[in-house]
């Protein structure tokens, strides 16, 4: 019995030892004091993150909670919290998992109030890894502080799509130093794998389905388009008082469909419900969405609504209306300078050629 015992106990001791990240670590809902570090592992056992404002890491915390993916045998994303941190500051940080460690890498916390950042934005980036490579480095050398997306990550919801269409090098080398905020699209769904691959912040609404959230001088209301948006249901409640409620100088809501849209997938009568209702009379300023796979800046009302819709999906035809300034059957992404008065945006292409800016004053 006690030799049978001592071979259990070196059992599990060795697969303690010999479990393993799979995947270099990446970031998700930063804060002035926080971020989470989502760590894809093949093992449930604790992983430690170190960090600090150097390399000589003299702060750590460990694993709050654990998703698993669908894979086959199943993977774990271990989502570790890094708090108590300063604001607008750079800081190093370092993942262990038994005998396994990721690379070093940086990030900065969200600025405070009045502070000036960049922000990036891509949609739709599917199958064409290619363009979503060239794409992802360019914002990287952009050097933004954070990321929003608008869906469609990958064509499906299966493991095997994430990990090759999405978590790519280029993807995951600016991912692992900014963090992203997602929307998610109607193709990788709000299902296991997207819960499992990413971590909202807290807010108001008590749920990860959607969310909102403050950074600098700016709000953004993350909506989902994979769960119920009509008038009624909870989301929708959720973003009218959302919205009434913020104080900031600038508001950005951020969607997989865009409510106006000419050509591609069209436009969508909830969406426009909602914007009639809620976005115009609390003066949103922006309406980031993908879906259909084209540029097209469209300006209703005030809004100024982008359809951002291709870093790297198959490339559509745009259809001009009346509210459309300007459209382009072309691969992009956005560069977005916020400051207090000020909000400059612009759209490039994937040779980073602008094809469209705007420039909006308070």
């Amino acid at each position: 019995m006690r030799i049978l015992i001592a071979i259990c106990l070196t059992i599990l001791f060795q697969a303690h030892l010999n479990a393993r990240i799979i995947m270099q670590p990446y970031l998700q809902a930063v804060t002035t004091s926080s971020v989470f570090v989502l760590i894809e592992c093949d093992s449930p056992d604790t992983v430690e993150v170190k960090f600090g404002t150097s390399k000589t890491y003299n702060q750590s915390a460990k694993t709050e909670l654990i998703a698993t993916t669908t894979a086959s045998p199943v993977t774990y994303v271990h989502k570790v919290k890094l708090a108590g941190l300063t604001p607008a500051t750079n800081y190093h940080y370092q993942a262990i998992q038994g005998k396994s460690a990721s690379r070093d890498a940086t990030f900065y916390t969200a600025v405070s109030a009045g502070m000036p950042f960049r922000m990036a934005w891509m949609a739709d980036c599917r199958t064409g890894t290619a363009i979503f490579g060239k794409i992802s480095a360019l914002m990287l050398q952009a050097n933004p502080m954070f990321a929003i997306y608008g869906g469609d990550l990958c064509i499906n919801s299966e493991y095997k799509s994430w990990k090759k269409q999405f978590f790519i090098k280029d993807q995951l080398a600016f991912a692992s130093c900014v963090p992203f905020f997602n929307s998610p699209g109607n193709h990788e769904g709000w299902k296991q794998n997207t819960k499992a691959f990413t971590e909202n912040p807290v807010s108001a609404s008590g749920t990860q389905d959607y969310y909102s959230f403050d950074y600098g001088d700016l709000h953004i209301l993350s909506l989902n388009t994979e769960v119920p948006y009509k008038k009624g249901s909870p989301q929708y409640e959720f973003a009218a008082s959302d919205l009434a409620a913020t104080k900031q100088p600038w508001k950005i809501v951020i969607a997989h469909v865009p409510a106006y849209c000419r050509g591609g997938h069209g436009e969508n009568k909830a969406m426009i419900a909602m914007t009639k209702a809620i976005f115009e009379p609390n003066k949103v300023d922006i309406v980031l969405t993908g879906h259909s796979h084209f540029y097209q800046h469209n300006l209703i009302n005030g809004i100024h609504h982008l359809v951002t819709g291709s870093a790297g999906a198959p490339l559509s035809n745009p259809e001009k209306a009346d509210y459309t300034l300007f459209q382009a059957k072309e691969y992009q992404y956005a560069v977005i300078d916020v400051s207090t008065n000020k909000l400059k945006l612009y759209i490039y292409n994937p040779a980073n050629e602008i094809l469209d800016s705007f420039q909006l004053e308070k």
